[in-house]
């Protein structure tokens, strides 16, 4: 198999978080010309945080892309030049106030790969306690949980918790937890 060759690129868009771009591409095995439009955006960490007591620390925040309020585990954009865990760290501390006792990654997935070109790292936060007040940005407005495991789960059966990338996280570290 062969990749497609970019011919031309343009951008449609540019924002803070993302930029559109249009893609001119052709596949040499087939002779095909079609364009394809690529979202790029910095890359994302997401926080699955567990307190000495195995509470899981969660936000709750309105979520204008569907308009709804949402249960979330703690996550972000990681900054230019960022290092990943150290965004985790950041991101944590800023919209919950707690901080770690340990870090540990459980993996990095492609996003969105068809459209977007962003990965995101998935982190375990354990020996959280909390040391601070939120230090939110000034369009967050995020309120911080704490939830039994078995409460986690009933939410993602039932939905309540219906992120996707949330619920890959919370997997994952269902995962780890069978491995150790």
């Amino acid at each position: 198999m062969k990749k497609w060759i970019q011919k031309q690129s343009s951008e449609l868009i540019a924002r803070r978080i993302f930029t559109l771009r249009d893609i001119d591409c052709h596949h040499p095995e087939k002779d095909i010309h079609h364009t394809f439009f690529r979202l790029e955006t910095l890359d994302w960490i997401n926080v699955i945080a567990v307190t000495d007591d195995n509470r899981f620390i969660m936000v709750k925040q309105h979520r204008l892309g569907n308009d709804e309020i949402t249960i979330e585990t703690t996550g972000g954009l990681i900054d230019h030049g960022e290092d990943p865990l150290e965004a985790a760290r950041r991101e944590l501390r800023e919209e919950t106030g707690y901080s770690p006792a340990r870090m540990t990654l459980l993996k990095k997935l492609a996003v969105n790969p068809a459209i977007m070109d962003n990965y995101i790292y998935y982190y375990l936060a354990e020996g959280c306690v909390r040391v601070s007040d939120q230090d939110l940005d000034k369009e967050e407005d995020i309120e911080v949980l704490t939830y039994s495991r078995e409460e986690i789960r009933s939410m993602m059966r039932s939905g309540e918790i219906d992120h996707a990338l949330v619920i890959t996280g919370l997997l994952l570290f269902f995962d780890h937890e069978q491995d150790i």
